[in-house]
């Protein structure tokens, strides 16, 4: 059976139905072929991210954080000036 041709849609229709792939996402093996391109194209994009960040993922579990040399500081704006104190003397009144 031949897929009809699609008619071209507004691109507000396309950020319409892009939006719903990202939303009602399905494995490639579930997808009906007959679907909107644009559903596809967008659910074929979502492989793509999907299968990068689960390469990312294996990249990352390998990586082991080294230990701090020292204990935490704060740095910059966050630091509290070395101040005197102050000593004022508060008049009495009688």
């Amino acid at each position: 059976m031949a897929i009809p041709a699609r008619v071209s849609t507004d691109l507000v229709e396309e950020l319409r139905l892009r939006r719903w792939a990202r939303e009602h996402y399905v494995a490639a093996a579930f997808r009906d072929q007959l679907w909107h391109t644009v559903v596809l194209d967008e659910m074929r994009r979502r492989d793509d991210e999907l299968a990068a960040a689960g390469a990312y993922a294996e990249v990352a579990r390998r990586v082991v954080p080294l230990a701090p040399d020292r204990a935490p500081t704060l740095r910059g704006p966050h630091t509290d000036l070395a101040r005197t104190p102050l000593h004022l003397r508060v008049p009495v009144l009688e």
